[in-house]
């Protein structure tokens, strides 16, 4: 049995090993495969030759539309508020040179009668020592007495011939009494408040029948014909803008509203949006209103742009940074960029007729391989 055990034993060993080395034969049999060289990859990118030329482009920019002329309504007499030629409510539109609102005049109106009264009869007191004494004014005093109307303003004073008349006519309270009645005269017109602009009411702070003082506010109003919208512009747009310019307004549909004219351009600068207000004046329209509040946009037409190439925003990378291809591999320059539209960009600084790629490359570096392609 032992002997047999051996054999079985010994016969596994021969087979292990004759095994191993028929395979070490027969690798040694086979061909390695031949090494290839390795395929140069190049790249495809759209490329166009640097020309520079005169460009005019548009600068886009929303804005908050806001009246030309707010004014807040004030009482400057005292007296019962008495209705004028349209309701005072909210919201309610007039045209300029209506009466807005009326303050309680009739006593004001008595009190300024009496003093053209008791003016004429002074003045008729010295009418007879002008004839004699001032013979050469004596006939322009005569017609200012008979121009005067205590129902009317009072007309302009004669002119004052000399010192001595000038006395005469002081000694007499002539000259204290007229401007004394031209006050109240003003101060009587400032019962009755008219619009100054074509508009509406868009406060109202008393109501018809209550007291006014002195000081009290009334209400407020807005001129709604001259409008202006206001557009913040980026530093770097701002420049391209100048008084004067003409201005097309639009919603954000695009749609035409109207078009407006710079009237200013702020001189303080917004810290943290680097940007500066503009001021567009809006002549509003019954056919297609505009309102106050209104969210527009400004669209600033013929910005020439000299001696620039445009491209697309995003074949500039590092800010400033563009690839030209330099005998067939990429090569790295630096542009000036002198404006940026939104997804374009205006520049220069870098040699006509270099090669530029005008698309966003992806893992490339200087030096690699490309094929242009006509960006056309």
């Amino acid at each position: 049995m032992k002997k047999q055990k051996y054999v079985i034993i010994i016969s596994g060993i021969v087979i292990i090993v004759v095994a191993f080395f028929s395979m070490i034969w027969l690798s040694g049999l086979k061909e390695e495969p031949r090494k290839l060289p390795p395929r140069e990859i190049v790249r495809f990118a759209r490329a166009v030759p640097v020309k520079y030329a005169d460009h005019v482009t548009t600068i886009t920019a929303t804005g908050r539309v806001y009246s030309n002329a707010e004014v807040i309504l004030s009482a400057e007499v005292t007296g019962k508020i008495l209705p004028g030629s349209i309701p005072f409510k909210e919201g309610q539109s007039f045209q300029k040179g209506d009466l807005i609102l009326r303050i309680y005049d009739r006593e004001a109106a008595l009190s300024l009668k009496a003093q053209k009264s008791g003016f004429l009869n002074n003045l008729a007191n010295i009418l007879p020592d002008l004839k004699i004494d001032y013979e050469n004014n004596y006939s322009d005093w005569y017609k200012f007495f008979e121009l005067i109307d205590i129902e009317k303003d009072i007309p302009d004073l004669p002119e004052i011939k000399s010192t001595k008349e000038k006395v005469f006519l002081a000694s007499r309270n002539i000259l204290s009494t007229y401007y004394n009645i031209k006050r109240a005269e003003s101060n009587f017109r400032k019962h009755n408040i008219y619009a100054p602009f074509n508009g509406s009411i868009t406060e109202v702070n008393v109501e018809v029948g209550g007291i006014a003082g002195i000081g009290a506010r009334l209400g407020n109003i807005i001129n709604t014909t001259d409008l202006e919208l206001e557009v913040p512009l980026d530093i770097k747009d701002a420049k391209w803008v100048k008084i004067g310019d003409r201005v097309r307004i639009t919603d954000e549909n695009g749609i035409i509203y109207n078009r407006g004219i710079i009237r200013r351009i702020s001189g303080d600068l917004d810290v943290q949006t680097q940007s500066i207000s503009i001021f567009i004046g809006i002549k509003n329209r019954k056919d297609n209103p505009i309102y106050k509040g209104q969210y527009l946009t400004a669209v600033f037409e013929n910005v020439e742009v000299k001696e620039s190439m445009e491209i697309p925003r995003n074949s500039v990378f590092n800010s400033n940074n563009v690839y030209v291809i330099n005998n067939g591999a990429l090569k790295k320059e630096t542009v000036n960029i002198v404006r940026l539209n939104e997804k374009t960009l205006f520049f220069n600084g870098i040699n006509v007729n270099d090669t530029i790629v005008a698309e966003p490359l992806v893992n490339v570096t200087e030096g690699t391989k490309v094929k242009p392609l006509s960006s056309q």
